[in-house]
C-alpha cells in the first residue's frame, strides 16, 4: 500500500535506528577506554541536527521549509563548534523560527486552494495554514494527513475503496476533517492526547461487506472529524 511513501519512511527509520545503535556502540567503546566518543561528540554533535533535517525532508517533502531550517541551523552550529564563526545561539534561534513560520504561512496560503486529484494515496500537510483536497480515486488505498497549527480537509465522497484503506493522521494544535461516502465503514483508531476524535458518518448503517476506512494516528491538542 503506497509503496513509495512506505519505502522512504522505512529508509528513514532504518537510518535513525542505525545511528542510535552506532551512538550506543560509541558510548560503550568510550566506557572501555577504546575510543574517545564523548570528546568527539562534543565537537561534532551539530551533525545530528543536520541529519534530523535530512530525515524530515526524506519523510515528508511538504515540510521542506522546516527541514531546511534544521539543516541550516545545524550547519551554523557546526561552524560555531569548530570555531569558524562566533555567535549567540539563542540570539539567532527565534529570528530563524519566526522567518520559518512566515514562510510556512505564505507557502500554505499559496497551496490552500481546493485541489482535485485522482490518486490512490494522499500525502497532505498543513503547517500554520490550510489544505483542502478532493480525491476521486477508483482504488483509494489511504495515505497520511498532517496538521500542525493548521487544518486539513480530505474529501473522499467520490472516491472508491475496493476492500480496505488506512489513513494515518497527525494533528498538533490543528484539525483533520475527512468527508466520506455514507456506505463506507469507518474504524477510528486514533490516539488522542488532550484532543478528540468525532465521527458523524453513517458507517453504523453500512452492511458487512462495505468498504472499510481505518483512521490511525495521534492527535495532540487538536481534533479529527469524520462525516458523510
Amino acid at each position: 500500500m503506497y509503496d513509495g511513501d512506505m519505502n522512504t519512511q522505512s529508509l528513514a527509520r532504518i537510518l535513525t535506528g542505525s545511528l542510535i545503535i552506532l551512538a550506543g556502540i560509541g558510548a560503550l567503546l568510550d566506557a572501555l577506554g577504546v575510543f574517545p566518543f564523548w570528546a568527539m561528540a562534543r565537537t561534532w554533535w551539530p551533525l545530528a541536527v543536520i541529519l534530523a533535517g535530512l530525515l524530515l525532508l526524506l519523510k515528508n517533502r511538504h515540510q521542506f521549509i522546516w527541514a531546511l531550517a534544521l539543516i541550516a541551523g545545524g550547519a551554523l552550529l557546526q561552524l560555531r563548534s569548530l570555531e569558524v564563526v562566533s555567535f549567540n545561539v539563542w540570539a539567532l534561534f527565534w529570528p530563524v523560527v519566526i522567518i520559518a513560520i512566515g514562510l510556512s504561512v505564505l507557502m500554505n496560503r499559496t497551496m490552500a486552494s481546493k485541489a482535485t486529484r485522482i490518486q490512490d494515496t494522499d500525502d497532505v500537510s498543513a503547517i500554520f495554514g490550510g489544505s483542502e483536497t478532493i480525491n476521486t480515486s477508483k482504488n483509494y488505498q489511504g495515505g497520511k494527513a498532517t496538521a500542525v497549527f493548521g487544518g486539513v480537509v480530505i474529501d473522499l465522497r467520490d472516491a472508491h475503496i475496493k476492500k480496505e484503506a488506512t489513513l494515518n493522521v497527525f494533528a498538533l494544535c490543528g484539525g483533520v476533517e475527512v468527508k466520506v461516502p455514507r456506505e463506507w465503514k469507518i474504524q477510528p483508531q486514533v490516539f488522542p492526547i488532550i484532543g478528540g476524535v468525532e465521527s458523524k458518518s453513517h458507517s453504523q448503517k453500512a452492511d458487512d461487506n462495505a468498504p472499510v476506512l481505518i483512521i490511525t494516528g495521534t492527535v495532540a491538542l487538536g481534533g479529527v472529524e469524520v462525516r458523510s
